[in-house]
């Protein structure tokens, strides 16, 4: 592609005009064509036997689901423009507030400082060697919320404030303060500690401090990360990037870990790394060992080696009510009844495990039916007709459609074998 074409490229980009919109567009072009071969086979076809209507039904059908996924890809794709113009908007006002300085601050009523003291304790299990964790939070009012856990002399306490903490909430960097007595940025901490420090910026504002009595390794400063950038959605819905391959893999094993036990008592996500935390107190030991736990008592490893879930209680108690009922009347808020979720969670929950929505599996089941059915019955007493019209098929040719698709041929060849 020549460089003229890549800046066409991109600024078609630019303009909304991504590669599923034009997908979109063959997909309407394939409904034309289809619709046009469609009549002219009705042309060629004489007769009104059987498999002759069904092949003219499938073929209008298809140019009717054609179109229909044109339709609906057309509309995600708009959402995700509109979805992602959001996102600029919000990213450059926030590149803008802090450009002059004016993040904004919560009130004090709105910091959530239960949550936060919690994590300032459970952030003491990071590793073996933190003594001493502070959430610090600059509230509208002007003053700073403060939340520790652990032991550290006011002194020593006021230092980390007026010298890294100071300089985190300034440059919103994190700042690692490995040697107190050596390092000549804090006069005042070279008496005062003799471990180290790890400052960590929350999103826009806020810091995490731990004092530790020797230096963090990778996988420790990774974990840290991890429950700065939790503290970080507490206050502004924002995360944490780590940069290392050691990181990566520590912060990994913490998110599983999280994630697991989210499933295991139907939590939801958010709360998977304060079962974590409080985990790793209660046994006494840091929060990588107490990670690496969870993964080995909750995800046996899968072929290539990473954890592998079990499915949650709720999929399953989803799943059994829509296999009992799929020959009757099924209500998505009945299903959801019978898991113990809320609609949405339901949605949620059969789309990150079974990669379809609840009637999609429905239909899935009914389809299956529909099939063992069709198989045992005698084509001088049924028709597909009647066994489409029993598992819930309303429109003959969308169900012609959807057997051949699965089975790879039409309804009535397998009734007639």
């Amino acid at each position: 592609m020549s460089e003229a074409e890549q800046r066409r490229h991109r600024k078609a980009g630019r303009a909304g005009t991504p590669d599923a919109r034009r997908v979109a567009d063959m997909l309407d072009d394939i409904s034309t064509e289809l619709e046009t071969t469609s009549l002219q086979d009705r042309g060629r076809v004489t007769g009104d036997g059987a498999e002759a209507t069904e092949n003219r039904m499938v073929r209008e059908t298809q140019a009717s689901l054609a179109r229909a996924a044109a339709t609906a890809l057309r509309g995600d794709v708009d959402e995700v423009l509109r979805v992602a113009r959001g996102r600029r908007g919000d990213a450059q006002r926030a590149k803008e507030q802090t450009r002059r300085g004016r993040a904004v601050r919560p009130a004090t009523a709105e910091v959530p400082v239960a949550d936060l003291e919690r994590l300032a304790r459970q952030a003491l299990a990071v590793s073996g060697d933190v003594v001493w964790a502070e959430i610090a939070v600059p509230v509208l009012e002007g003053s700073v919320l403060e939340t520790a856990a652990g032991r550290l002399p006011s002194a020593t306490a006021r230092a980390v404030a007026l010298g890294p903490r100071a300089e985190v909430l300034r440059s919103a960097f994190p700042v690692t303060v490995d040697e107190p007595g050596a390092d000549i940025r804090w006069p005042d901490l070279r008496s005062a500690h003799a471990g180290a420090f790890l400052v960590l910026p929350l999103g826009l504002f806020g810091t995490l401090t731990l004092a530790t009595a020797d230096a963090l390794d990778d996988a420790d400063r990774a974990v840290a990360r991890e429950i700065a950038a939790h503290a970080a959605a507490l206050l502004t819905r924002d995360g944490v990037a780590v940069a290392t391959r050691t990181a990566a893999r520590a912060r990994s094993l913490v998110v599983t870990a999280s994630t697991l036990l989210a499933r295991q008592h139907e939590l939801d996500p958010s709360e998977g790394l304060d079962a974590l935390l409080e985990r790793a107190v209660s046994a006494g030991t840091t929060v990588l060992d107490s990670a690496r736990r969870v993964v080995d008592e909750l995800g046996p490893p899968t072929d290539d080696g990473t954890p592998r879930a079990p499915e949650p209680a709720t999929l399953r108690r989803a799943v059994a009510y829509l296999e009992e009922h799929a020959a009757g009347e099924v209500d998505v808020a009945d299903v959801a009844a019978a898991a113990g979720l809320g609609v949405r969670g339901l949605q949620m929950t059969f789309r990150r495990w079974r990669s379809t929505t609840p009637l999609g599996h429905l239909r899935d089941i009914r389809l299956t039916r529909a099939h063992e059915e069709l198989q045992a019955s005698d084509p001088r007493e049924t028709t597909v007709a009647d066994v489409a019209h029993r598992w819930h098929f309303t429109h003959p040719g969308r169900f012609s459609v959807t057997y051949r698709r699965r089975y790879g041929c039409s309804p009535s060849e397998t009734l007639r074998a």
